[in-house]
C-alpha cells in the first residue's frame, strides 16, 4: 500500500467546498475572444477555423501538463491540483439552487448551463431541462472522478478544459453552428464514455429492469425518476422534435434534487471504491 496514491482523492471534497471556478470563467472568456477573431467566412471556413482554434488552445495546454508531469518532483501533488481544478464546478450547486428559485431566475440560471432556449419554458419544462442538464454534468463528473481517483489528475484537467472549451462554442448557438461543430462532436463522443458508469451508479441499483428501456440513456433515467423526459425542445429559435420518454408524470423540483443527491452519492461511491482498491494493493 502506498499512502501518497490516496492523496488525489482529497481533491473531491475540496472541490465541492472551495471550488476554483475563476479558472473556468477565464477559459470561457479566452474562448470567446479567440472565436471573435477567427469565426468568420463561409460554413466550411468556420469549421476549419473551429478545429484550428481548438488545437491552438489544447495543444499548448497538453504540452504544459506534460512538462509538469515530467519535471515535477512531487508528482502526486501535481495530480491532486489537477484533479481539484477539474472537479471545480459551479453548475451542480446552481442546478440544486434552481429547485428553489423563481421561474424567471431559474430560466436565467439554466440558460448559463445548457444551450437550449429557456425564456419560454414553463415551470415543468424548466425542471425537465434541468434534469437533463444534471444528467450530462453527472456523466462528465463521474468520468473525471474515475480518472483523477486513479492518479490521472492532469488527464482529468485536460478533459474538463476540452469540455469547457467546446461548450463555449456549442453549435446550438447560431454564431457557432459551423465553428463548434466538429469539436462538439468529439466532446460528445468522450462524454459517451461515462454513460455506462453513470447508468451503473444512477440506474442499476434502483431499477435494474430500467436498463432495458430504450433509447439510452434518458429512457432508463426517466424510469428511475418516475417522470417524463425528452419531448420537443427549442435551440436558437428552432423547434426540435424528440420522443417523450418515461411515465406521463410531470417533472418537479423533487426529481431534480433526487438526481443531484444520486449523483453526489455516485461520485462518493466511486471515490470509496478507488480507496479500497488502492488500500488493497
Amino acid at each position: 500500500m502506498n499512502w501518497p496514491e490516496l492523496l488525489p482523492l482529497l481533491a473531491w471534497p475540496a472541490s465541492r467546498w472551495l471550488p476554483a471556478n475563476a479558472l473556468w470563467h477565464s477559459l470561457q472568456r479566452l474562448a470567446r475572444q479567440l472565436a471573435s477573431k477567427v469565426n468568420h467566412g463561409d460554413a466550411r471556413y468556420r469549421q476549419q477555423a473551429g478545429i484550428l482554434a481548438t488545437l491552438l488552445v489544447m495543444l499548448p495546454l497538453l504540452a504544459l501538463l506534460w512538462l509538469l508531469q515530467a519535471s515535477a518532483e512531487l508528482q502526486e501533488l501535481v495530480h491532486v491540483i489537477g484533479f481539484y481544478l477539474a472537479l471545480s464546478d459551479a453548475r451542480p450547486a446552481r442546478l440544486a439552487a434552481l429547485a428553489y428559485a423563481g421561474k424567471q431566475q431559474g430560466r436565467q440560471w439554466l440558460a448559463s448551463i445548457c444551450r437550449r432556449d429557456t425564456q419560454s419554458l414553463s415551470e415543468q419544462g424548466l425542471f425537465k431541462a434541468a434534469i437533463e442538464a444534471q444528467w450530462r454534468i453527472s456523466c462528465e463528473r463521474l468520468l473525471l472522478v474515475l480518472l483523477g481517483g486513479l492518479g490521472f489528475g492532469l488527464a482529468a484537467l485536460a478533459l474538463r478544459a476540452f469540455w469547457q472549451l467546446t461548450d463555449s462554442w456549442h453549435p446550438a448557438q447560431p454564431a457557432f453552428h459551423s465553428f463548434g461543430y466538429w469539436p462538439q462532436r468529439l466532446a460528445r463522443g468522450l462524454r459517451l464514455l461515462a454513460v455506462p458508469l453513470a447508468l451503473f451508479w444512477l440506474v442499476l441499483p434502483l431499477s435494474p429492469s430500467a436498463l432495458l428501456r430504450r433509447p439510452w440513456p434518458l429512457a432508463p433515467l426517466a424510469n428511475v425518476l418516475q417522470c417524463q423526459l425528452g419531448g420537443p425542445l427549442k435551440l436558437a429559435g428552432r423547434k426540435i422534435s424528440r420522443p417523450r420518454l418515461g411515465p406521463p408524470v410531470t417533472p418537479t423540483s423533487q426529481q431534480l434534487l433526487r438526481l443531484g443527491r444520486l449523483s453526489t452519492g455516485a461520485e462518493l461511491g466511486t471515490v470509496l471504491i478507488i480507496c479500497v482498491l488502492l488500500l488493497a494493493i
